[in-house]
């Protein structure tokens, strides 16, 4: 790179510094209107969803004193996806709205119920998020008892063991919205939408304030700059005439 190139960069790279520095308000208040509007819509628009879950074991009843071979584990671990797409399935989601006095729909119930498994494990784990705390809890509860009773009958196999119900605390805290990171990306915004503002600004903006704006608008060398005078320069000058004229 050459010694010209090098010089118009830092001269690229000092005006936009310098122009940062100038919009440098306008930036800060973009900022603040975008994480105020964020932290409005969250806390007086917004519905907080909260979360219920409940686990239950996936396994083989056997006598006592009877060894677990490893292909029955490996059966109740093939039997997963099967029982996690049961759960979700009309037949249990039906029993489940009629439990909750028809409060939600079939189609309403699959999407508020998450049913999570874990790599090599008999544990399934069922999540519930609902806009009532309350709700969730039941939801959950229902559904696992639900199943638990129907898989007899479709599986005949009686292997469903819960492992957990879900309970509701008193201080239940609300999963979503995610708060602070929805205010932080809000400040972030607003510091792009501020940035991309400038650059606008300085796009449109045909005012001359510098020597180069000059040789470069009119294509003419500058001779000389006069630096801007004020009133109170002027005052001051006809003050300091006055009295060399009295003296």
């Amino acid at each position: 790179m050459s010694q010209e190139e090098t010089m118009e960069d830092s001269l690229n790279i000092k005006q936009i510094w310098d122009l940062l520095k100038k919009n440098k308000w306008v930036i800060a208040i973009s900022m603040c209107l975008c994480a105020v509007l964020m932290s409005g819509y969250l806390y007086f628009f917004s519905t907080p969803i909260y979360q219920s879950e409940t686990q239950v074991l996936i396994n083989q009843s056997v006598p006592q004193n009877t060894i677990v071979q490893s292909q029955d584990v490996q059966a109740n671990l093939q039997l997963i996806n099967t029982y996690t797409s049961i759960i979700t399935s009309p037949r249990i989601l039906s029993q489940v709205s009629d439990k909750m006095n028809d409060t939600y729909s079939v189609k309403e119930l699959e999407q508020m119920i998450t049913v999570n498994t874990t790599s090599d494990s008999q544990v399934i784990k069922i999540n519930v998020e609902s806009s009532n705390a309350s709700d969730a809890v039941k939801i959950a509860n229902e559904t696992v008892r639900v199943f638990s009773k129907d898989i007899p009958k479709i599986m005949k196999i009686d292997n469903i063991y819960v492992l957990s119900e879900a309970s509701l605390d008193a201080d239940a805290a609300p999963v979503k919205p995610h708060k602070g990171l929805m205010i932080a990306v809000a400040t972030l915004l607003g510091f792009i939408l501020g940035i991309v503002i400038m650059f606008v600004r300085d796009l449109f903006d045909r005012s001359i304030k510098t020597a180069e704006d000059v040789e470069e608008t009119l294509g003419l060398p500058v001779l000389a700059m006069i630096s801007e005078i004020k009133d109170e320069d002027l005052e001051r000058e006809s003050g300091r005439r006055r009295k060399k004229r009295k003296g």
